[in-house]
């Protein structure tokens, strides 16, 4: 779940809260967009200074809300190259529960976009330069969970089958990094994919699981009412095949729990 901090997200952090005791969860965890120094990205996350400020609150609403529902402190975190040593100081600085590893741009600028329409890139080399990114965060060790796994196909085109080898090969240094995959339901609620579906889309959620990658369930809301959007399904399908756990975390462990 992200707050307004990020600029592009609604409503008031309360209203996330309640809206998770009302559909009946035991816990839930707000992961906003970290900063990033020098202005990079600057329109769509909290700003270095909101830092503080972001943690103290959910921290308060822990507080506020015990014996109701379990309210977590995430992170999605960036993965920038040349940017490793800021990361390091961020991640080390608070009590996070969980870091959620998202891969949005594909230079040290910020400035190609991992779905941007105007990628300098073609889409072989635009999605083979996204997985290798994904694989240097895999390798940094810096996050729990792997975020939104195929959120370039945001761009208007599926992966080609060119990347086919990129993305077993990604899976694969997930699976041996022992790293948690989300799947992430906002690619239900977004209309520049072909397909309405989770993200990663079903055929890459069975090559996860048959590698024995832990996943988790998530919403990725930025209003109160996305959240727990559709999560019936998503694990009815899990259910399907043979999935029986699903991972949740705190203070950087993670704990499985049946599903």
């Amino acid at each position: 779940m992200h707050t307004p901090l990020c600029q592009h997200a609604a409503g008031p952090v309360e209203a996330y809260v309640e809206r998770g005791i009302e559909l009946g969860l035991r816990e839930i965890g707000f992961s906003d967009h970290n900063p990033l120094p020098h202005g990079l990205g600057a329109n769509v996350r909290m700003k270095e200074s909101e830092l503080d400020d972001y943690v103290n609150h959910i921290q308060e609403l822990r507080f506020t809300y015990r014996g109701k529902i379990e309210v977590r402190l995430g992170l999605e975190m960036d993965f920038v190259d040349g940017l490793e040593g800021y990361l390091e100081k961020q991640i080390a600085a608070y009590p996070w529960d969980y870091i959620i590893g998202s891969i949005h741009y594909l230079d040290r600028e910020c400035r190609i976009g991992s779905w941007s329409r105007k990628s300098p890139l073609n889409i072989e080399a635009h999605y083979a330069r996204y997985f290798e990114q994904m694989r240097k965060l895999v390798r940094s060790g810096y996050c729990d969970i792997l975020a939104h796994f195929d959120v370039a196909k945001r761009i208007g085109r599926p992966p080609p089958e060119s990347s086919a080898a990129d993305i077993a090969l990604t899976l694969e240094e997930i699976a041996r990094a022992g790293l948690c995959m989300e799947i992430n339901t906002s690619g239900y609620r977004h209309t520049d994919v072909a397909v309405q579906e989770p993200y990663p889309g079903f055929p890459i959620i069975e090559q996860a699981l048959a590698l024995g990658i832990p996943l988790t369930v998530n919403s990725d809301a930025h209003a109160p009412d996305q959240l727990g959007f559709r999560f019936g399904e998503v694990e009815a399908f899990l259910g399907k095949k043979g999935c029986r756990q699903l991972a949740r975390f705190e203070r950087r462990k993670r704990v499985m729990y049946e599903l």
